[in-house]
């Protein structure tokens, strides 16, 4: 069933499709990278193997009211495992005039378990499309972005679209960016967001960044229930006026990680020692993504400003 807006506010309302945690496939991770670099990753939180014909991936283009294109999804995602869909333009296209349509980089093609259908599909989304996973044509178990809305370039985090203001120069989260599922998140979103506040269940991550496809950390997995609680992490202060910034977490952090909102990757801390608190310091007046990682391939996003 292809939903209009006014039919998927309507079928959300209904109380017979609530979604228990850990109950039913989410998605588990956006790529939206250079060029035609872009893939899907989904993962099953449950203690089953799900046969994924009866899941449908649409894709709704630019503040559309309904969908502009589909991909159902094949085969078989394994118990606490994870399904790759990734762009399937294998060669480079003459679009005319000089411009080229350019092939997916064949490391990101490789991360696939399923290749996405050709032009139009939902993997040629571009920072300002919303993404929609239904079950059986009907019951929608996951919702990314926020249908109907058009935000421009990109969902952001500028108080103009309901969220916090961290100063001057927020980049566009939704475009250019890799997004991860937090540990904590169990379930999809089945209700259609008033803002979509990427923070909320979204860890942000630089560009083309792909390193972890075909790997979810969740707390719906046995071994992360009982082994891998979600970690208290911090960075402070928010903002910073001296150019320093403590990154604390509550677990050893294994490597910190401190990108430019470009993408450029200008401080990588590892070998720490077991240390659960540590400072960085010498960094000028902008907006930085702060990755910490630690054990279990958690990894916890935090963006800073610094005046």
């Amino acid at each position: 069933m292809r939903f209009t807006l006014p039919q998927l506010i309507l079928v959300l309302m209904l109380p017979a499709l609530a979604q228990a945690q850990c109950d039913d496939i989410f998605i588990s991770e956006y790529c939206e990278g250079t060029g035609n670099n872009k893939g899907i990753e989904f993962y099953n939180p449950t203690g089953d193997a799900i046969d994924l014909s009866a899941y449908q991936l649409q894709r709704w283009s630019n503040g559309e009211g309904t969908a502009t294109d589909w991909v159902d999804l094949i085969g078989t995602v394994e118990a606490y495992g994870t399904w790759v869909l990734v762009n399937g333009q294998t060669e480079d296209v003459d679009l005319g005039g000089g411009a080229t349509s350019p092939a997916v980089d064949p490391e990101m093609q490789a991360y696939a378990d399923q290749l996405d259908n050709p032009y139009p599909a939902p993997t040629y989304m571009n920072g300002d499309d919303a993404l929609v996973l239904v079950k059986d044509g009907a019951t929608v178990v996951d919702i990314f972005g926020k249908p109907g809305e058009d935000p421009g370039v990109a969902w952001t985090n500028d108080e103009a679209n309901g969220f916090i203001d961290i100063g001057d120069g927020a980049p566009w989260l939704t475009s250019n960016h890799t997004l991860r599922r937090k540990y904590d998140v169990m379930q999809g979103v089945t209700v259609p967001p008033v803002t979509f506040n990427t923070f909320m269940e979204w860890d942000t991550l630089v560009v083309n960044t792909w390193d972890n496809l075909g790997m979810h950390s969740c707390a719906c997995s046995p071994n992360s229930m009982l082994e891998l609680e979600p970690v208290q992490t911090a960075v402070y202060p928010n903002p910073s006026t001296t150019g320093q910034i403590v990154v604390e977490a509550d677990e050893t952090i294994q490597r910190i990680t401190v990108y430019s909102a470009s993408g450029q990757l200008i401080r990588d801390e590892q070998h720490l020692l077991g240390a659960r608190q540590f400072a960085i310091r010498e960094l000028t007046a902008g907006i930085y993504f702060v990755n910490i990682h630690v054990a279990g391939d958690r990894t916890y996003a935090h963006q800073v400003l610094v005046h």
